[in-house]
Parts: C-alpha cells; structure tokens; sequence
C-alpha cells in the first residue's frame, strides 16, 4: 500500500500538482479572487516590516532582515548606502520580485506562479 502511496505522490509531482505552498495565495488575498496583485503583496509586506523592526524607528538592518536578503541584494536595494532599508526601499524590492514572479506581466500572481522560485522570494518578504 506504501509503494502505492508512493507512486500516486510521484505522479502527481510529474504532472505538475501545485505543491502545499501554493495554498498560501489566500494569506495575502484580502478581496479573495485568488490572486494577489501590487497592491496586496505590498501590504502584506508592509505589515512583515512592521514585525521586523522591533524598535521601531522605521528601518531594518541586516540583523532585522535576519537573511531574507543576501549582503548582495541589501546593498543594491539601499540608494543611500545607509546600511538599513526604510519600508520604501523595502517596498521596492517587494515590487522587483513581484515583477520577477509576474512573468506574463499581467499585473497579478496566482497560485502557480506563488510556488515558483520567483514567487516564493516574493512571499519571502510578505509572510
């Protein structure tokens, strides 16, 4: 019965069944189309700044982003080389890997594109 169990889970693995982490398109779709456009994904995400600046004086350091951007992409998403993301520059690389998730550019993601490697660097920065 396992093996078959099994072969069942492979099957759909190869036929392309959306993984688990695509159910997560309702965490961050308030008006429940099934989709997240800009305008829901930055909100989500503002409100993840919000939990990840503890102290509260609008910034995030690279201690606070605890990983979610690399040393790399920290750098090339803070213009004023302060060493800290305002929720502005935060917002921005949120709109960069939503754009990046978005390949057929139609201004919003569905579950399928949420589990992709773009959309999961995307949700990243939302949950």
């Amino acid at each position: 019965m396992s093996s078959r169990l099994s072969a069942v889970t492979l099957l759909a693995v190869l036929l392309g069944a959306a993984p688990a982490f695509a159910a997560d398109v309702s965490a961050f779709d308030p008006d429940k189309d099934g989709t997240i456009d800009l305008a829901e994904a930055q909100a989500a995400a503002s409100k993840k700044f919000d939990m990840l600046d503890p102290d509260k004086d609008g910034t995030l350091d690279a201690k606070e982003l605890n990983g979610l951007l690399t040393p790399a992409e920290l750098k090339a998403a803070d213009p004023d080389s302060d060493g800290t993301l305002d929720k502005k520059e935060y917002l921005a690389v949120v709109a960069a890997r939503f754009k990046a998730a978005d390949p057929d550019a139609e201004g919003t993601i569905d579950a399928k594109e949420l589990s992709s490697p773009a959309g999961v660097s995307l949700a990243t920065l939302m949950k």
